[in-house]
C-alpha cells in the first residue's frame, strides 16, 4: 500500500468513528423504546395501559381473530389474551423491519417471542413466536399503534404435498 492509500484509509476509519451511526433514524429508535415499554407492560398483565399504547381509533385484530377499536374494546381483547392463553408467559419482542411513511407515520414488523404458555391440559408449549405488522402514527413526541394484526406462520405442508 502506498502512503496515500494508507492515509485515506486512516481518515475513513477516522470518520467513521466519529460520526454517529447511519441505519436507525430518531423516529426508528423511539419506536424501539416504545416497544420496549410495551414489552415491560405486557409482562406486568396490565391490559389497561397497553391499551394506552393505541391511537384512539386504533384498531387489534389478535391471532384468533378477536378485534377490538378504540382503547376500551382494545384492552378487552389484551385482558382476554393476557388472562386467557398468555397467562404466566412472558415476551419479547425486536422490530425487524421499519419504514418510514412521511413525516408521523411507520410501518414496523415486530418478531414477538411468547415463552411459558400452556395447552388447555396445562402441558408445557415450546416459544411461539408471532408475527406482528403495525402501522404507527407520532402523536406529539409519542409513537403509538394504529392499527395491528399479530399472526404466526403455519407450518409448512409436507414437502411431498407442496404444489409446485
Amino acid at each position: 500500500m502506498t502512503k496515500t492509500t494508507v492515509q485515506r484509509l486512516v481518515s475513513v476509519l477516522l470518520l467513521m468513528t466519529s460520526v454517529p451511526a447511519l441505519g436507525a433514524s430518531k423516529d426508528e429508535e423511539a419506536i424501539k423504546a416504545r416497544v420496549a415499554d410495551f414489552i415491560a407492560t405486557f409482562n406486568r398483565g396490565d391490559a389497561k395501559t397497553l391499551s394506552t399504547f393505541w391511537v384512539e381509533d386504533g384498531t387489534l385484530v389478535n391471532p384468533v381473530g378477536m378485534s377490538g377499536k378504540g382503547p376500551a374494546e382494545i384492552e378487552k381483547v389484551l385482558a382476554s389474551d393476557i388472562g386467557g392463553i398468555l397467562k404466566g408467559t412472558t415476551m419479547e419482542m425486536s422490530v425487524v423491519a421499519f419504514r418510514a411513511v412521511g413525516k408521523d407515520a411507520a410501518f414496523i414488523e415486530l418478531e414477538h417471542k411468547v415463552t411459558g404458555a400452556k395447552s388447555p391440559d396445562g402441558h408445557a408449549l415450546p416459544p411461539i413466536t408471532f408475527h406482528v405488522p403495525c402501522l404507527m402514527l407520532k402523536q406529539g413526541k409519542v409513537w403509538k399503534i394504529a392499527d395491528s394484526r399479530p399472526y404466526a406462520y403455519l407450518t409448512p405442508p409436507p414437502s411431498g404435498l407442496a404444489k409446485k
